[in-house]
């Protein structure tokens, strides 16, 4: 019955039929070759499936390529579950007598010269699949390295040949590898010609119409967003454009991006040409600014994200614009995997170090940059690899200030000075400015007064737009990151005393900054104008002003908890909401180390009647603990800690500071009267 079965299927093969019967064909294969008995009829049945017309008539599509590494992984499933029945049973059938090992060895010999090298990979890749998802010992040791050695040399020789087939042959086989690839020993991991896949591998990914296509996909999406019902942007779900992108994050390719960014990885790690891993950079630094440009084409780049639900309709809102930003949120973490597996690389290797290191770090600041627009919805906080990767790009590039500025310039606001109206612009404003507060240290002042300055300013000032929370807060730190610089002691003379005073005594907080956001500006700007720093010489009573500003506030400032997002403190623990008048008396609490001495004694006991001034009984507990930590931490010299010794021993801070907590200890008592723990 198989015999006939077998000569059925054989026939089908030599025929060149449509796409729709194939699936069957490749079922009926995967069926049969856990039935034969003939290790002939196996041979004969692997060679027909490498070379048969029916499958190889046309340059195979992804799919196909898929389905043939399947039939194998189900047929040695199958057989390994046939098999377990049938130890079961009392009655072994004479079909399943081949065992495993004879099979597989079966099946190799039909793997023939005849095939080209990169259809083998197939073969051996779902032979290692299938085996491994049942049990790790289904076959003897020897043939799972056979096997693994076999996928290793195919996998090099397809390789070598460069030229061997087309795109899609080479998207098999990285597919093959790929999924193979957690089956293989280290050794035999180490052993592929890592060289030759990283290029195949990277233009498959980035660059091949199975895999991200250039991010082309994006500028197809353009034409079927239109306007619908209430003025608002309307992308239908059964319009072409939607289930064109649906079908490409369905290919396997895509569907693999997880285990091909990790294959990238390891072939990273394990390449010996620099070249290799420099061509990779560019590439995928030409793909990020062709995806960049494409998405600045498409309509749905206009809405920012924070109006979204002003201007997209219900069915776009709820489902196909979250389905495209699951794509590029995919597309984003495998390139970041990657760029953390070549920062890894430069940084241990002292000759990319010294020489390929900066030039490679300008290119990954600028991925970074083309990719902010989808990485700003995430926040970096939440994946660890880009925040290595970015700071480790910057730590190389803060070596070479003259690269430092020329790559800033390079990623510029084009119309440095305004705010622009593009959601994009905007989102690489706040890139630019994030990354030029690294660099405020080793910039000449005359690049922070064309570069810094001009892109900060008209952020500063801007009047509760919730579009540009991020991008205020962003300027803000570049402006205290430069002011506090040494070498800017001029311009920061010239700018400080307004720009410090509109800050502490303007309403910027609590409509534009957070609690912790707006403590630890306060804490920079008090630091930066008290001794010993040269501001100070210039404006000795600056310091002093910034404080009486936020004191003064206190006295009209809301005592009412502000409630938002979740902040954490120094040590990474979230704190409970703060009212303003709390968040008033801690930002005065943390300025209190960076006052000279004679300020201090005159801010201790201030501080303290401002904490009496918190209402709430929990938020003015918070802030006596906080007022303790900073006595007791450390964070004062000898000077200034001698003067909180001394005031909270002589001079009555300790009692003024724990008077409402005593007062609060003791129940109306007659005149002499003992206490309640009394002995007596």
């Amino acid at each position: 019955m198989t015999t006939e079965s077998l000569a059925t299927l054989l026939r089908a093969l030599q025929v060149t039929s449509g796409e729709q019967d194939l699936p069957r064909l490749l079922e009926s294969a995967a069926n049969l070759f856990s039935l034969l008995s003939n290790p002939s009829n196996i041979s004969l049945l692997t060679f027909q499936l490498l070379s048969a017309p029916a499958i190889w008539h046309l340059p195979p599509q992804v799919e196909t390529v898929v389905q043939v590494i399947n039939v194998f992984s189900l047929a040695s499933i199958r057989l390994l579950q046939r098999q377990e029945k049938s130890r079961a049973t009392v009655y072994f059938n004479l079909q399943n007598r081949l065992k495993v090992g004879d099979w597989t060895v079966a099946v190799i010999e039909g793997v023939r010269a005849a095939s080209p090298r990169s259809r083998h990979t197939l073969v051996f890749a779902g032979l290692l699949r299938g085996f491994a998802s049942q049990r790790p010992h289904a076959i003897p040791r020897s043939l799972r390295t056979a096997l693994q050695d076999a996928l290793v040399t195919a996998a090099n020789l397809s390789l070598r040949d460069g030229s061997q087939g087309t795109i899609s042959i080479d998207v098999g086989l990285i597919l093959a590898v790929s999924l193979a690839f957690e089956s293989l020993d280290q050794r035999q991991k180490a052993n592929l010609e890592h060289d030759l896949l990283l290029p195949v591998l990277s233009s498959a990914l980035f660059f091949s119409h199975d895999g991200l296509r250039q991010g082309y996909f994006l500028s197809t999406i353009d034409s079927d967003v239109v306007e619908g019902i209430g003025q608002k942007f309307h992308w239908s779900t059964k319009s072409s454009s939607y289930q064109q992108l649906r079908s490409m994050a369905s290919s396997p390719l895509i569907a693999a991006l997880g285990g091909l960014s990790r294959l990238a990885a390891f072939s990273i790690g394990q390449t010996q040409n620099p070249a290799v891993l420099t061509r990779l950079i560019q590439d995928i630094c030409e793909f990020s600014r062709s995806l960049s440009i494409q998405w600045r084409q498409n309509k749905l780049s206009e809405v920012d994200p924070s109006e979204e639900m002003l201007f997209l309709s219900d069915e776009t809102l709820r489902s196909s614009v979250p389905f495209l930003w699951r794509i590029l949120q995919t597309s984003m973490f495998a390139i970041v995997m990657i760029l953390a597996s070549c920062t890894e690389r430069f940084l241990c290797n002292e000759f990319q170090r010294n020489h390929n290191a900066p030039s490679s770090a300008v290119q990954m600041l600028k991925i970074l940059h083309r990719l902010c627009f989808i990485s700003s919805r995430l926040g970096t906080d939440t994946l660890s690899h880009h925040a290595f990767v970015y700071l480790a790009a910057v730590d190389v590039l803060l070596q070479d200030r003259t690269r430092a500025e020329e790559f800033l310039r390079d990623i510029q606001p084009a119309d440095i000075g305004q705010i622009p109206t593009h959601p994009l612009d905007r989102s690489m404003d706040r890139y630019f400015l994030i990354t030029a507060e690294h660099f405020a240290l080793v910039l000449h002042t005359f690049a922070v007064k064309e570069l810094l300055a001009p892109a900060a300013s008209p952020y500063l000032s801007i009047d509760g737009d919730p579009k540009l929370f991020q991008v205020f807060e962003a300027a803000h730190c570049v402006m205290l990151a430069v002011l506090a610089a040494p070498h800017n002691i001029k311009y920061a003379v010239s700018q400080i005393e307004p720009y410090a005073i509109a800050k502490v005594s303007t309403q910027v907080f609590p409509r534009l900054l957070s609690p912790r956001q707006f403590r630890f500006a306060v804490k920079q700007l008090v630091r930066i104008t008290s001794p010993p720093s040269l501001v100070s010489e210039q404006r000795p009573l600056l310091s002093a002003t910034l404080l009486e500003a936020l004191h003064t506030r206190l006295k009209r400032a809301d005592s009412q908890p502000i409630y938002g997002l979740p902040e954490a403190d120094a040590d990474g623990r979230y704190t409970e909401p703060m009212s303003e008048q709390s968040a008033l008396v801690h930002a005065l609490i943390d300025a209190l180390p960076f006052l000279s001495a004679d300020e201090l004694e005159n801010w201790l006991p201030a501080a303290v009647k401002a904490i009496q001034l918190i209402q709430d009984p929990a938020l003015r507990s918070a802030a006596k603990k906080s007022f303790w930590k900073v006595l007791s931490n450390g964070d004062m010299d000898c000077n200034r800690a001698a003067v909180c010794v001394t005031w909270w021993g002589t001079r009555g801070g300790r009692d003024l500071l724990l008077e409402d907590e005593t007062n609060a200890n003791l129940a109306p008592t007659m005149s002499c009267a003992l206490r309640g723990t009394s002995k007596l």
